[in-house]
């Protein structure tokens, strides 16, 4: 028996074969990315609270980084999160700007609250200003895979609601600049809503599943293009 590779054939199963190898590749760095993150948190989990006085924010590794940080919370100015689901249900993440100086700030993300069945109904954030000491980590805001036009915008009033926080349009908003990342409020600090912190929806575990999918995928590929190419040169 002989192997004659159709040459239109061979291209088309080597197009196919790159595209399912680089999804597969594609799904093991997802992997390691969450693991990487996995391991950050563990690392820094029951490391000491450092004083946000002392942070320099050209570093980029801060992310769950515990601090402790003394300022004034402007509570006329929060600024919620919208399209925020936890348990299946909708809800928002509540961000209040904690001024650490008069020209810098942070958002301080308060927790989860579900929203009403009326979008129009927007939750009760309200909380006295004043000068606050708080404890938390730093965290990225949320992102989504999708950003749609629009995402970024601040609605009209206070609370503002936004699906995704672009720092330069919520500085202008606010009148002062913030800080590339916010602070999630520990749980044992007042004047909180729901905090159980999850650092992602999916582990490592199902991306290493995806990858053998696509590479299994890939294999079957490869014995179709084989008895397809044998099939083709017994016709002929």
């Amino acid at each position: 028996m002989q192997f004659k590779a159709n040459l239109f054939l061979t291209i088309l199963a080597l197009l196919v074969l790159i595209f399912l190898l680089r999804l597969g590749f594609w799904q093991l760095d997802r992997a390691q990315q969450k693991q990487d993150i996995l391991d950050l948190q563990s690392a820094r989990i029951n490391l000491p609270a450092v004083d946000i006085s002392t942070i320099r924010f050209d570093d980029n590794n801060l992310r769950y980084l515990p601090i402790k940080a003394e300022g004034f919370l402007d509570t006329d100015k929060q600024i919620l999160i919208d399209n925020q689901v936890k348990n299946g249900q909708v809800g928002f993440f509540v961000l209040t700007p904690l001024k650490l100086s008069e020209t810098h700030s942070i958002l301080l993300n308060r927790g989860w609250l579900p929203a009403a069945d009326d979008i129009k109904d927007l939750p009760d954030v309200q909380l006295d200003a004043g000068d606050i000491s708080i404890t938390g980590k730093f965290d990225h805001f949320p992102s989504v895979g999708l950003k749609l036009d629009g995402a970024d915008q601040l609605s009209e009033g206070w609370p503002a609601m936004t699906q995704l926080i672009d720092l330069d349009k919520v500085s202008k908003r606010l009148g002062y600049d913030i800080l590339p990342y916010q602070i999630l409020l520990d749980q044992q600090e007042p004047n909180g809503y729901d905090r159980h912190w999850l650092p992602m929806k999916m582990g490592p575990e199902k991306h290493y599943g995806y990858a053998f999918q696509w590479f299994a995928l890939a294999a079957a590929w490869v014995v179709i293009y084989i008895v397809l190419t044998i099939k083709i040169d017994r016709e002929k």
